[in-house]
């Protein structure tokens, strides 16, 4: 029982809604029969055949009538309902959930542009905030007071507000998603809000759970009707405010229940735009004797319908159309209980939100959107081409903010003396004193953008020489780091310098690993000459090889691995399997590295397997401009 009121109201609410939308659905679909109300099937749909929509006025009317008679038979209620303004605020609400449901059920017969449909939605979000106001602060951490938001609480309000009326319409895609995913999402704020003690918020969620289940028999396998956005922009504006209102304890909005029980939508949402704008930047090469990364844009398409929404990528990767709403809702019942325990147990909600959000990000690139694979498709190439990065000045700076990061960093996490001096003019001299040091060392000498081991050997030494520059200042000011601060510095001061020289070398080779099509290549020898037939093929896509590993006549070799790629010892016996069984289409053999008759053995055997022998060798020439110093010579031999 809460505030007087006992629990089976809010249960009456949620039976009497959905028996309410399993009836009135049937109605509304002959009604969208009669007047040609009718979702007819694309290129980007899955349906079939012409499906009648406007299902989100059963929904809305189901939930409205529901809630009307919970309050009708709660003397509590009604009286929670009508103190403090409450009338004024809920009738608010109601007015607002009315034009959004025109707005859809417009959308839904004729045709409404998505500029005319957000600024409708943002009317109807500014008129519930202003009216009904909302929490003037945040609650980010459980053992921290919460952060006031001042003038910018209300137009966060709206963000939010209308971030999730677009994001449950986003899951409209697929029959049973919008649905089930919005009746669950409900159900589990309805249960923070209950915890929280605000019956009315818990009626209306309860209400809207239960329309949503009652719709659901009529959208599921062969749909009979569809939401539309008459209720996939009602649900989703619903959501909104309701976690608003219903999450807020002592003024403070509880942010990370909110986001876990919506998380599914959001996800959807964020992943939509975000491969949207990702679409319209390509990464391009141009030819040229230095090679540059450049962007080349596009148009976005934000607004552009496409069938690409998570349930279209997951029955694109097979699966079948139960197994995949089983996947969204076993996802959103997690999220959703994760949310109600984040209430009880305060500190659940921050590692909760981090663990959702790290699923996400690695999921959607490895499975689901290949253009969310930035370091793949070189997205930070041209940034780093840039003239301004290629300035010393930059360099300095970012090098003195490093110093600066890794120092206090050491500091916090090792501790200092006690009695130290102030920290402010140790900070100043310890960064002079390690810009020093690396300018002694040749930090700031040559280029870093084709690194290689002297760059490196280079960049750590300069690290090694500043670093104890730099402590040996902090000792001569009496701030003595102790030994476990001075080897966390170190080891922080090497990440972010070297790293940060290091940076283009290692985003090329991710992004030259990632184009590699075509034939399979299978390197014979793991020593220095088959390690650069490897380099040679990363670093040129354009020869059409890709490397699948090594092979060797050294069987301690066995098991070892090179950047990746493993090394096999094998016999002439066992080689003729290894072709096989990987699908080599070519074998590459390092000039030199074998006797005149091994290479006309395995000449034989590549020919009898239709795999193509190539050599591989460096050639140096002198006396002709015309011809490169250093060349790969990549032969083929029939």
């Amino acid at each position: 029982m809460t505030a007087g009121i006992p629990n089976t109201v809010f249960v009456t609410a949620f039976a009497g809604a959905a028996a309410l939308s399993f009836g009135l659905t049937p109605v509304v679909r002959r009604a969208a029969l009669a007047f040609g109300v009718l979702d007819v099937p694309d290129e980007r749909k899955v349906h079939t055949a012409p499906v009648p929509r406007l299902g989100g006025a059963a929904v809305g009317l189901a939930m409205a009538l529901a809630v009307l008679a919970a309050l009708a038979a709660s003397p509590a209620l009604r009286s929670a309902l009508f103190g403090s303004n409450g009338l004024i605020r809920w009738a608010a609400l109601g007015i607002a959930l009315a034009a959004v449901l025109v707005a859809g059920a417009v959308d839904d017969v004729r045709g409404l542009p998505a500029g005319a449909k957000l600024a409708l939605e943002l009317a109807a979000a500014a008129l519930v905030v202003g009216i009904t106001g909302v929490p003037d602060a945040i609650v980010v951490a459980p053992a921290t007071v919460a952060i006031p938001l001042g003038a910018f609480a209300p137009p966060l309000a709206v963000l939010w507000i209308v971030t999730l009326t677009n994001a449950v319409n986003m899951t409209d895609v697929v029959d049973g998603v919008a649905g089930g995913v919005g009746a669950i999402s409900a159900a589990a704020l309805g249960l923070t809000s209950l915890a929280l003690g605000h019956v009315v918020a818990t009626a209306v969620l309860f209400g809207l759970a239960g329309a949503l289940v009652g719709f659901l028999p009529h959208n599921f396998r062969t749909p009979r009707i569809f939401l539309g956005d008459s209720g996939s922009l009602l649900v989703g504006f619903l959501l909104g405010v309701a976690s608003l209102v219903g999450l807020e304890r002592g003024g403070a909005w509880l942010a990370w229940p909110a986001v876990l029980a919506v998380s599914v939508p959001l996800a959807e949402c964020g992943l939509t735009v975000t491969r949207r704008l990702l679409l319209a930047l390509a990464v391009v090469r141009p030819g040229s004797a230095r090679e540059r990364f450049l962007l080349r844009r596009g148009r976005a398409g934000l607004f552009v319908p496409d069938r690409r929404h998570v349930p279209h990528r997951l029955r694109d990767m097979g699966f079948a159309p139960w197994t995949a709403l089983a996947v969204l809702y076993g996802a959103t019942l997690g999220t959703g209980a994760l949310a109600v325990v984040a209430v009880r147990w305060p500190a659940v909600g921050p590692p909760a939100v981090l663990l959702a959000l790290a699923g996400v990000l690695y999921i959607a690139p490895r499975w689901l959107y290949e253009e969310l694979r930035l370091f793949d498709r070189g997205a930070f190439l041209p940034l780093l081409e840039t003239r301004v990065l290629h300035n010393h000045v930059v360099h300095v700076l970012y090098d003195a903010g490093a110093v600066t990061g890794a120092f206090l960093l050491s500091r916090a996490l090792a501790g200092g003396p006690p009695g130290a001096s102030p920290l402010s003019p140790v900070i100043g001299i310890v960064i002079a004193a390690t810009l020093v040091g690396f300018k002694l060392a040749g930090l700031y000498r040559g280029s870093y953008r084709e690194a290689g081991l002297a760059e490196t050997a280079r960049a750590c030494r300069a690290v090694m020489v500043g670093g104890v520059l730099g402590a040996g200042a902090a000792f001569a000011l009496g701030a003595p780091p102790p030994p476990a601060a001075l080897v966390l510095f170190l080891y922080f001061l090497l990440t972010l310098i070297a790293g940060a020289r290091l940076s283009f070398r290692i985003l090329e080779y991710v992004y030259q690993r990632s184009q590699l099509a075509g034939r399979r290549a299978l390197i014979f020898g793991a020593d220095r000459s088959g390690r650069q037939a490897l380099a040679e093929m990363l670093s040129r896509p354009e020869l059409g090889l890709r490397p699948v590993g090594f092979v060797d006549d050294e069987p301690r070799s066995e098991g070892a691995d090179f950047q990746g790629y493993p090394v096999r010892a094998v016999s002439d016996g066992e080689l003729a399997g290894i072709l096989r069984s990987l699908d080599i289409s070519d074998l590459v053999v390092p000039v030199g590295s074998l006797s005149p008759a091994r290479l006309v053995a395995l000449g034989e055997l590549c020919r009898e397997h239709a795999v193509r022998l190539l050599h591989f060798g460096v050639r140096w020439d002198a006396g002709d401009e015309r011809v490169p110093a250093r060349v790969a010579d990549a032969n083929p031999v029939s």
